[in-house]
């Protein structure tokens, strides 16, 4: 098998490529040459990117092809789910990423047609993906987990943020620690048994929990913050972005809170064993052009600006706060660590008696998972 194609690369020259043999792996894409070696191919100008750092010479072009002698060929339909927090101009996503990398082309240059589809509600999605109405979802871990317990036939290909961290969110008259004395503080109850929430107080204000203040435990981060935001609480532990969300309501975060917890894996990118069959090529790619997206994202502040004021209506000052302070958090490796999936699996599915071994055997698509060490804190 041989011929000619043509090839639009990133710089948008177009180059040909004589070519003897494609063989298509389930995680990229494997150019060989008959007698040309790879780095010769390299130098006609096509750009290969190794794929999460597999040596067996495996590697996915980050060009679009445009067809055999310039022939436009089609692109493949990948349909992308996300959901919201808050409502109307309290909207925050957790990725935005999408907006951008579909106004710049980059799905596009990877061969792919991006859908990015607003569907409210995890439950919501992952009906969408069993349906096959949708190919992949932005959701958090623990939903993802639990939606991966229920069904058994999940899967999470990557995650775009792999840590979030708590703030301690007060009313406005609220300046410092000590003047949480005798007030409530929200917070989920298995932040309060697994974080230093206690010694933290008790060590930075001399306060304790349950006498000094009074604690409210809730089941999740959306009660935590409409305890805080009904009243019934004075101050509450968020992790971003429910901590923007507080902040378009009039409360703010309280300075020099030190990193006592996060939310283990709060963009899981989920999808279904079917979907991987029909569309594990796809998906390859849609993992390629989401890296350069968060990536292009990062480095592009002014016209990240631009979009968030565009889709959520931002003024500058809240879309510099969450450009500088949450969108830095956006992991463009999209690989999930093993530390995290470990305090996922305690905080989330304890009594299951799964180990990570098998999450990732099962639940985590080969190569989403890395070994990175434990962030300083808390168990």
């Amino acid at each position: 098998m041989g011929g000619t194609d043509l090839w639009e690369c990133g710089n948008r020259m177009r180059v040909r490529v004589e070519w003897f043999e494609t063989v298509l792996l389930c995680k990229a894409v494997h150019l060989r040459y008959g007698g040309v070696k790879l780095w010769r191919a390299k130098s006609l100008g096509v750009r290969f990117r190794h794929w999460n750092q597999v040596k067996e010479r495996q590697y996915f072009k980050t060009g679009r092809k445009t067809g055999r002698q310039g022939g436009k060929m089609g692109l493949t339909r990948l349909r992308v789910l996300y959901g919201v927090l808050g409502d109307g101009n309290e909207r925050v996503a957790r990725d935005p990423t999408g907006y951008l990398a579909i106004e710049q082309g980059i799905y596009r240059h990877f061969g792919l047609e991006v859908l990015w589809d607003h569907v409210q509600g995890t439950d919501e999605r992952n009906q969408a993906l069993l349906a096959g109405e949708a190919d992949l979802s932005l959701v958090i871990g623990r939903a993802s987990l639990q939606h991966f317990l229920r069904s058994a036939t999940t899967r999470v290909i990557g995650s775009c943020m792999n840590r979030s961290p708590y703030q301690l969110m007060v009313r406005p008259d609220v300046r410092a620690l000590t003047e949480l004395r005798g007030k409530a503080l929200a917070c989920r109850r298995i932040i309060a048994e697994t974080g230093r929430l206690a010694e933290t107080f008790l060590e930075r204000a001399g306060l304790e929990l349950g006498s000094d203040m009074r604690l409210e435990l809730v089941d999740n981060d959306h009660h935590t913050l409409d305890s805080l935001t009904v009243g019934s609480a004075d101050a509450a532990l968020l992790p971003r972005p429910f901590d923007f969300v507080a902040m378009r309501r009039g409360f703010l975060p309280l300075p020099d809170w030190p990193d006592i917890a996060g939310d283990p894996l709060p963009i899981s990118i989920e999808t279904t064993d079917s979907t991987l069959n029909r569309k594990g090529e796809a998906l390859v790619a849609f993992l390629s052009a989401h890296r350069e997206g968060i990536r292009y994202l990062q480095g592009h502040r002014s016209e990240t600006l631009a979009m968030l004021g565009r889709e959520f209506g931002y003024a500058s000052e809240m879309a510099s706060v969450l450009y500088d302070d949450y969108l830095v958090l956006l992991d463009s490796r999209l690989t999930v660590d093993r530390s995290q999936v470990e305090r996922l699996l305690r905080m989330t599915a304890s009594d299951t008696h799964l180990s990570v071994p098998e999450l990732e055997l099962h639940w985590l698509t080969p190569g989403a998972m890395t070994q990175r060490p434990l962030a300083a804190e808390s168990e």
